[in-house]
């Protein structure tokens, strides 16, 4: 090697910023307002797309303005018949056997809940550290009075 020196500094141990802390975008709803929330429990065949999270889903529409909806992160357990039965994977057989709870990714299901029709959509673990996403029935349309103007 020659003598020179090298241009390149030498490795620094980074420090955090001193203004550095962990930000909370979304607070799971209070543990009374869940109670009274309607709850979809997926299972392994409903996990699998957000198209069959959405059909999980029941319809808006139909459910009083402003009726929480929360969809679990983890999946419903199923009784099967052996490893591979309801369409099982072998990965997820072995997932369960190491103990290792199965979920569905946030995103998935608060897309399923964007793409239905809920608002106020958000997903955020609650204090037992579960993790949730919650979306709201949309408010009623306002009702359109004819006025003197729309009548021919």
């Amino acid at each position: 090697m020659s003598g020179r020196s090298s241009s390149v500094p030498a490795a620094r141990a980074s420090r955090p910023a001193a203004s550095a802390r962990a930000v909370i975008a979304a607070r799971a709803p209070e543990a009374a307002a869940r109670a009274t929330a309607k709850t979809v429990a997926l299972g392994e065949a409903e996990a699998a797309s957000v198209a069959s999270i959405a059909a999980a889903l029941p319809d808006p529409a139909s459910l009083t303005p402003g009726t929480l909806v929360v969809v679990p992160g983890a999946l419903q357990a199923e009784r099967a018949r052996g490893p591979l039965a309801l369409g099982r994977t072998l990965a997820r057989s072995v997932l369960s056997v190491l103990g290792r709870p199965q979920t569905v990714t946030r995103a998935r299901r608060c897309s399923a809940l964007v793409a239905r029709g809920y608002v106020d959509v958000g997903a955020a673990e609650d204090e037992l550290r579960a993790d949730l996403a919650w979306g709201y029935a949309p408010p009623a349309p306002p009702h359109e009075e004819a006025t003197p103007d729309d009548v021919p």
